[in-house]
């Protein structure tokens, strides 16, 4: 049970850090919080498809480099 109430204030933690900084964001760029917090979770969810999606094409280009490099 401690372990979950130690991820629980981690999470609230880390929530309180991004909150500050969008906030920070906002304000020197003259957007609204919103508009802000929107645009960071488009590109959150952008990077992690690339990830994903890199993760999947990476053996593949691997295999193929190291193939290329031992012909040479």
């Amino acid at each position: 049970m401690e372990g979950e109430d130690d991820e629980g204030y981690s999470a609230n933690s880390e929530m309180r850090y991004i909150a500050l900084e969008l906030m920070k964001l906002a304000q020197k760029s003259g957007k609204s919080f919103e508009q802000v917090a929107s645009e960071y979770m488009e590109n959150t969810a952008r990077l992690q498809e690339m990830i994903i999606g890199g993760q999947e094409a990476q053996p593949s280009r691997r295999g193929k480099g190291s193939s290329s490099r031992e012909d040479k």
